[in-house]
């Protein structure tokens, strides 16, 4: 059996090699109350081999260890967005890992010791150290005792702790779209039963690992009824139950429903969802449907004094042709509604006094900069969100870009004071297998950032660099705080712009632990 450490900013693939110049020792540096990761490649493995180790951990010092699973990427991304199309001429080179299709290492299984067999000679492990707020900041030097099979590897690990702490107030909004059937239906479960919501918790538990503060509310809890005098009832019970876990995890923000929707993304009318017929959204039966939900939905949320932590859509992602019913439907939304910030992902500037968080993709903002700095300085706010865009050399978290650029889309949160970051994929690769995903349409991975394990969901490498990212925003606000020129040119020596990431991780390393000094002194 050999082994290597590797960064946890870099990919491993099935097929990667055991360097004879690779490093043997794990050095780590961290904050207090934080994870900091490792990757151990294994080459020469038995076949039928169980896992097992040992480590005596330092006080304050926990210790998680998955297996990397490998997923297909049968497509590359494109240079601008969802997959490349070589029949028009497109190429990768130049901005991805690898030419596709190929086998990467994201999904993480945890592994319990003495249960866990190899299946192949060439297998990973990543390693997830947390120090908790009570340790004591100093160097620890410790070794973990790595079992397989019948042969055994002693890997020092050498671990600083800095005299600083990621707040437990989160500063950073983070919203990953789920799909609650997709629980059902990935994890074999009848939709909600006891079971489902067991399962729908522990979802909530690997979001909240990535301190993710909104939780959506998915049209398919509401429970609705059409009355005898044709209005409607709406009951409010799963809902409540949903709310509950999430803010009993540390979410801090409800994130509404979209109340409406467009058929096709470059339709200029939106439509009504109402008991699955759609109706147009300017309709009388439209505005009945929603004024009545509206109406329900603030007597629900006031009731259980959550109004005041409720973000709301009104339609996804509007675009020019569909603006003008957009600050309609909007004002509608507003009337019933009054003093709920309005959230929106948008493919328009011209949304004036309709939007209030302004949730643009990366490279939208970067084309069209000056006018979303004037909107900010109207007193809205700006995050930002990938879905299917960007490709070429943008940040986005997908198999075929360097996966420290998932890691630097939260130091572009701080680049460009985007008080949060949305994605719509965290499980949503409808009926497809999401290990071996085929007949791509959206971009490699964008469309779940975890797995159906069985019993429990698994993370990603994906999901955990972008746990890193946002615990590096923390940072970064913080040293803003001490000295905000430092704090800029620190974070502009790994991201000049959305499309200009250093992808070198040992500088970024070197970064980070100027990052922590700077701090703790």
């Amino acid at each position: 059996m050999e082994y290597q450490v590797v960064n946890q900013n870099e990919w491993l693939y099935s097929d990667s090699s055991v360097s004879k110049l690779g490093v043997n020792e794990v050095q780590l540096n961290t904050a207090k109350a934080a994870y900091v990761s490792t990757q151990i490649l294994l080459n020469n493995l038995e076949i039928g081999a169980k896992y097992k180790w040992s480590c005596h951990l330092p006080t304050g010092i926990s210790l998680e260890v998955y297996k990397q699973i490998d997923v297909l990427c049968e497509k590359n991304t494109g240079p601008v967005s969802f997959c490349v199309n070589e029949e028009e001429g497109e190429s990768a080179e130049g901005y991805t890992t690898r030419k596709a299709p190929f086998r990467v290492n994201d999904a993480l299984q945890p592994i319990i010791p003495g249960e866990l067999e190899v299946k192949t000679p060439t297998e990973a492990l990543y390693l997830a150290f947390y120090a908790d707020e009570c340790v004591s900041a100093r160097e620890y030097v410790f070794n973990l005792e790595l079992m397989v099979g019948e042969k055994c590897v002693f890997i020092p690990i050498n671990l600083k702790v800095f005299n600083v702490s990621i707040p437990k107030d989160k500063n950073l909004y983070i919203s990953n779209w789920y799909r609650v059937d997709h629980i059902a239906t990935q994890h074999d479960l009848e939709m909600w039963s006891e079971e489902h919501w067991a399962m729908i918790d522990k979802y909530a538990d690997l979001m909240a690992r990535t301190r993710q503060t909104h939780f959506w509310i998915p049209n398919e809890i509401r429970e609705v009824s059409k009355l005898e005098d044709g209005t409607y009832s709406f009951k409010f019970d799963r809902t409540k139950r949903l709310i509950e876990m999430f803010l009993s995890k540390g979410f801090t923000h409800i994130e509404g429903n979209l109340l409406y929707v467009r058929n096709n993304f470059w339709d200029s009318n939106f439509v009504v969802d109402i008991l699955g017929n759609r109706v147009p959204a300017g309709s009388p039966e439209g505005y009945d449907f929603v004024s009545q939900y509206l109406k329900a939905w603030k007597t629900f949320l006031e009731e259980n004094h959550w109004l005041e932590i409720l973000h709301q859509h009104v339609g996804d992602e509007p675009i020019d042709n569909c603006k003008d019913e957009y600050r309609m439907l909007s004002s509608i939304v507003r009337k019933h509604l009054p003093g709920v910030p309005l959230m929106e992902a948008v493919e328009t500037y011209d949304l004036d006094g309709a939007v209030d968080i302004w949730i643009p993709k990366n490279n939208y903002y970067n084309e069209n900069m000056d006018k979303f700095e004037r909107i900010r300085k109207n007193g809205d706010e700006l995050w930002f969100y990938t879905c299917c865009f960007p490709g070429g050399h943008y940040l986005n978290r997908l198999w075929d870009m360097p996966l420290i650029r998932t890691r630097l889309l939260h130091w572009g949160n701080y680049r460009y004071d985007m008080k949060g970051y949305l994605h719509w994929g965290f499980n949503w690769c409808e009926e497809a297998d999401p290990f071996n995903h085929e007949n791509l349409f959206f971009p490699p991975g964008d469309t779940h950032i975890s797995y159906p394990g069985g019993n429990i969901p698994w993370g990603s490498m994906r999901l955990e660099t972008m746990r890193a990212g946002v615990q590096d925003y923390e940072l970064l606000n913080m040293l803003a705080k001490k000295d905000k020129a430092l704090a800029d040119e620190l974070c502009k020596s790994c991201l000049e712009s959305f499309d200009q990431p250093n992808e070198d991780t040992t500088h970024f390393e070197e970064v980070r632990i100027k990052i922590l000094s700077a701090l703790e002194k």
